[in-house]
């Protein structure tokens, strides 16, 4: 009996062994999947923030771009009449060029984030829409004597169709994903 309970521990002991090595392989297999898991879904967050981040930044500077775009319109219509804005409204317009110029911070940084991410094509179409913007700004000033309504509405759709071309590009990376 002896040799019987001798077998019988040494038996318990292997089952109980291989049992401990299944578990803490399992256990060891889970978690790396797990931490890959994490690892991937957070770098698939921080994708879309940054997407969506530039997205913001672009509604931002499009927003200020408008309202300038607004005011220097105003102008050319009472231009036309023989009126100036406002002292008002020149104030506005001042503040709206500041706020116009610092806007293209957010842009550049914006271009960045798109570039670290590879994203070649709506980088150069977000570099060629702070150009055109850049453009209008030089172009199409408080006292300039040859701008017209229509050249003002034209660099309005302009603007805005510069602007879907860029959203479409950002949305199709966001669709893809990483």
């Amino acid at each position: 009996m002896p040799a019987t309970t001798t077998i019988e521990v040494i038996d318990t002991a292997v089952k109980i062994g291989l049992g401990g090595a299944i578990t803490l392989i399992g256990t060891l297999l889970v978690t790396k999947l797990n931490h890959s898991h994490d690892h991937s879904k957070e770098k698939g967050k921080r994708h879309y923030d940054a997407l969506e981040s530039v997205g913001a930044d672009v509604e931002e500077i499009t927003h200020v771009s408008l309202r300038y775009w607004a005011l220097i319109i105003e102008w050319v219509r009472n231009h036309s009449q023989g009126l100036d804005l406002t002292d008002k409204r020149k104030e506005e317009l001042e503040k709206t060029k500041d706020d116009l110029f610092d806007s293209f911070k957010s842009l550049t940084v914006a271009e960045s984030k798109l570039l670290l991410l590879g994203l070649d094509e709506p980088a150069k179409l977000l570099r060629a829409y702070g150009e055109y913007l850049k453009s209008m700004r030089r172009n199409c000033y408080y006292e300039k004597e040859s701008l017209t309504e229509q050249t003002m509405n034209e660099v309005r759709e302009e603007l805005l169709k510069k602007r879907e071309v860029l959203f479409s590009s950002l949305s199709a990376a966001y669709k893809n994903g990483l």
